[in-house]
């Protein structure tokens, strides 16, 4: 009996002893569903303004309003302290889509649930905390941006690839619930200076290289005009001049005087008017309208500048200008006593742009 009372005894032993070797080993968290980290800046080495948006689909339903998320980056010398360059608190916004990453993809997610706070700890490995997490439900999307505020976030001191970063769900700050490794790249430089070059433009197109008032008569006020047309990018415009190389003569050197504001059938007078107001050549008030083709009408007055050897703004534009076209007209009228001949003048018109 005593025997059997030992046996029972050494067994009982050998059973604890197998309990003490092989303890219960808690769950293995399950994978969030989904995890997405977008950044606004990616290169490497920034020491501030780094900004997330964090999107996460648990598969695990958490309940409550005091869990955590949190972000573990690479836990090596090229990572540590740099993603916290200043450990501290961090400024939280619930979203739906990413915000300042202003990335093209839709994600369609839910705000984060409850009135989160964060903050970033130099730790090994640097991690960000989200806290005061509300219930999470394992069928819903949820997205927050994550930015300084006490804290500083940068990145990693030098160009990697493949950097491994673990987001975690915990119920109630414990341990973690869900998992998800995913990778984050840094490159040298994430920004480009983009220049491009305009060079200057002005194209003039003048509509005649002659003109001609035909046969004048005491009894009509005869005018031709020239089209100037303007194009420039000079964003203060342009501006169109015209003066003659005299009065107009005939071969005995008579003249038909200086027109002086207006030209009268019957009264010798040459001059020019424009169809742009507010020029120091006056604004047409020809009809028909003064045009290339040279009108011998009875009507009259008509507005005529007298030209001079010095230049007269004729057209202008405050602008850049694209096909800006100004009729520039000239007119002349005689007396029944004008000595007759072929009277000439020559005529300059000159563009200049407002660089």
């Amino acid at each position: 009996m005593q025997k059997r009372f030992q046996s029972v005894a050494a067994l009982v032993g050998i059973l604890s002893l197998v309990t003490m070797w092989y303890p219960v080993l808690p769950a293995k968290a399950a994978n969030l569903t989904a995890a997405r980290l977008y950044m606004n800046r990616q290169q490497a080495n920034i020491a501030s303004g780094v900004e997330f948006d964090l999107f996460i689909k648990p598969a695990t339903s958490l309940t409550g309003s005091t869990n955590t998320i949190t972000i573990k980056f690479p836990n090596d010398a090229n990572s540590l302290t740099k993603w916290c360059r200043t450990a501290g608190t961090l400024t939280l916004t619930a979203e739906g889509e990413p915000a300042n990453t202003t990335q093209v993809t839709a994600e369609g997610a839910t705000n984060i649930i409850g009135t989160v706070t964060g903050a970033c700890a130099q730790s090994t490995p640097d991690t960000f905390t989200i806290s005061a997490v509300g219930a999470l439900q394992n069928t819903t999307e949820y997205g927050v941006h994550i930015a300084a505020n006490g804290a500083a976030i940068g990145t990693a001191t030098a160009a990697t690839n493949n950097m491994k970063v673990i987001v975690a769900t915990q119920q109630g700050g414990g341990a973690d619930t869900d998992t998800y490794t995913i990778a984050v790249a840094t490159v040298t430089a994430d920004r480009y200076a983009v220049s491009g070059t305009i060079d200057p433009t002005l194209t003039v197109g003048l509509s005649a290289t002659t003109l001609n008032l035909g046969t004048l008569d005491a009894t009509h006020i005869n005018y031709q005009g020239v089209t100037s047309t303007i194009s420039t990018n000079a964003k203060s415009g342009y501006v169109s001049v015209v003066k003659y190389s005299g009065i107009m003569t005939n071969a005995t050197s008579d003249t038909i005087a200086d027109a002086g504001g207006t030209v009268t059938a019957g009264t010798s007078g040459f001059g020019a008017s424009t169809d742009k107001s507010t020029q120091t050549i006056g604004t047409s008030t020809a009809s028909p309208t003064c045009s290339t083709t040279m009108q011998s009408v009875l009507t009259g007055p008509y507005v005529a500048t007298s030209l001079t050897t010095g230049f007269k703004q004729f057209a202008s534009a405050a602008t850049a200008a694209s096909g800006d076209a100004t009729v520039l007209c000239f007119l002349a009228s005689v007396s029944g006593t004008q000595a007759l001949g072929a009277y000439s003048t020559t005529v300059t018109l000159v563009t200049t742009a407002k660089f």
